[in-house]
């Protein structure tokens, strides 16, 4: 009877050491996991912060085509104003209201809406180019400007069956590519050589199961894949073309139409004067060749976008908004034709 009780006493004195053992081990694995809870942001949280932000000023711009700087009085119920922006004498517009981009639905951007023409591509193809050009540079088979489109299916009203609305201004053939190779060839008939990439972002898209939000990293990769292949690169364009009507987007002179021209210049980057220095010149050309072609230059911070855009890649890097969605091929190829004169002069001779 006694050596029972002894046992059971023995027993009940493991079990308590085993109970206390684990409750001492608990709270060493407490501690350390509060030490790791309060020191990890101390240590980390910096480079964290940074890398996040940059994500952040990458991926959020999906559209920057909505930007009302003309706007019609029939875009007032969509929250557009009459009031035409001021613009200073270097062209950048001001006094412009903060506005949300428009992101259109990956669904959306994947239909293949019936097109008004069987060969849209050859209309773009086929416009008649000027003959008076002046041939007397070449960059001899170098490749100098990078023209790319990081909204790729950005297309036109005018070729598209069964709807007026800009928000149905996508098509995966008859699209804003069709613009970056025009002026590819327009460039190179005046010696400078281009390379145009007109890869369907959106397909891309799909493929890796991303939102039309993340559309710059992928035209980014594009950028930097170039710049690696060919050192010579030095000018970069990714081509757009505006969500405004035609009153807003086009412009009349001796009798033809025009698609008027935007440029957006990201600022939320540490170089983006360089940018902005390189597009003022742009815009400068363009207008002492025709007079109100051009818009002017938006800045844009990384509070109202993207705000980088890729233009940190390079400093003669910009935003071309070609045209708006009721532009036709002949009026957009005529601005085409101005811009790649404009850039010509700037490109041999400078800004002037």
């Amino acid at each position: 009877m006694h050596s029972n009780s002894e046992k059971n006493t023995v027993k009940r004195r493991k079990i308590r050491s085993l109970l206390r053992m684990l409750l001492y081990l608990a709270i060493i694995l407490f501690i350390f996991w509060l030490l790791f809870v309060l020191f990890f942001p101390f240590f980390y949280g910096r480079e964290e912060m940074k890398e996040n932000k940059l994500l952040k000023n990458v991926e959020s711009l999906s559209k920057l085509d909505v930007l009302p700087i003309f706007p019609d009085k029939s875009n007032e119920q969509n929250g557009f104003s009459d009031k035409p922006p001021e613009e200073s004498e270097n062209g950048r517009l001001l006094d412009l209201e903060e506005r949300d981009e428009f992101q259109p639905d990956m669904k959306d951007l994947l239909k293949e809406r019936e097109l008004s023409f069987k060969n849209v591509e050859a209309l773009f193809e086929n416009v008649k180019a000027p003959k008076d050009l002046d041939r007397s540079h070449s960059t001899y088979g170098k490749e100098v400007v990078y023209v790319y489109h990081t909204h790729s299916r950005e297309s036109f009203l005018p070729y598209l069956k069964y709807t007026d609305q800009p928000e149905d201004a996508f098509h995966p053939k008859a699209n804003i590519t069709l613009v970056g190779e025009m002026l590819e060839r327009a460039l190179e008939r005046r010696g400078i050589g281009t390379k145009a990439n007109s890869v369907d972002i959106v397909e891309e898209l799909d493929a890796k199961g991303l939102k039309y939000g993340s559309s710059y990293l992928l035209s980014r990769d594009h950028v930097r894949a170039a710049k690696k292949a060919n050192k010579d690169l030095d000018i970069f364009l990714d081509i757009h073309r505006d969500s405004l009507r035609k009153s807003s987007t086009t412009i009349e002179k001796n009798g033809e139409k025009y698609a008027r021209m935007l440029f957006v210049v990201g600022t939320g980057h540490e170089d983006y004067e360089k940018n902005l220095s390189f597009t003022e010149g742009l815009h400068q050309q363009i207008n002492a060749k025709l007079p109100g072609l051009s818009k002017g230059i938006l800045t844009k911070d990384s509070s109202q976008g993207n705000g980088v855009y890729n233009q940190d890649l390079a400093p003669r890097s910009v935003i071309v908004e070609m045209g708006g969605v009721d532009n036709t091929a002949e009026e957009i190829s005529r601005t085409v034709e101005v811009f790649a004169n404009a850039l010509s002069d700037y490109y041999w001779h400078g800004e002037k």
